[in-house]
């Protein structure tokens, strides 16, 4: 498989950033609903770090194009979905730093390095931007909620290859680069 974008298919580079992504969210959730927030806070730095990668390879490979007759409100839809995830996979992680310094608790990257404190101690301030930090996360579950149930849609209902085409290439079908929208494997 390609690693950049083809006009059909997602390549290796925006599969693989896109399941990190994917298993970088889950961890921090898992994290912060079990209470270790020193991980959950080392994972939100990972997903900055991820998200911002997202931005910069979205920039430099566009993403593939649509497929299908669908009316142009779906494909609206689908640009402002992935749009508000991607602007939401950076602001999480910068509204978490945010919140840790004003409640003047550094936050670190699993130890490694400390990111600058990005304001001075402030009860109040920690605790508005607590109040939007989770909120927004609930939000974010539900961008995420509709970005599945769309691919599902397009799966099962439409029948086309947008899921199977950002899938990792074992579970799209092996080689499948034949195809119009396949996956752009090679066996």
């Amino acid at each position: 498989m390609a690693l950049g974008n083809t006009k059909d298919s997602y390549g290796c580079v925006a599969r693989g950033i896109h399941w990190l992504a994917v298993l970088l969210l889950i961890a921090s959730f898992a994290l912060v609903w079990g209470g270790l927030t020193g991980y959950h806070k080392s994972v939100g730095v990972a997903i900055l770090g991820v998200a911002a990668l997202r931005l910069v390879w979205s920039v430099v490979q566009p993403a593939p194009a649509s497929l299908g007759n669908l009316p142009r409100w779906q494909h609206v839809a689908a640009k402002a979905t992935h749009g508000l995830l991607l602007l939401w996979l950076l602001t999480m992680p910068i509204s978490g730093w945010a919140m840790s310094s004003a409640a003047g608790r550094p936050t670190s990257f699993f130890g490694l390095f400390t990111l600058p404190m990005l304001t001075g101690p402030d009860r109040a301030l920690a605790g508005q931007i607590r109040g939007y930090h989770e909120l927004v996360a609930y939000l974010g579950l539900a961008l995420i909620a509709v970005h599945v149930a769309a691919a599902l849609w397009h799966h099962f209902v439409v029948k086309d290859a947008t899921l199977t085409r950002m899938l990792p290439c074992r579970l799209a079908g092996g080689g499948c680069a034949d195809k119009p929208g396949g996956c752009g494997c090679r066996r």
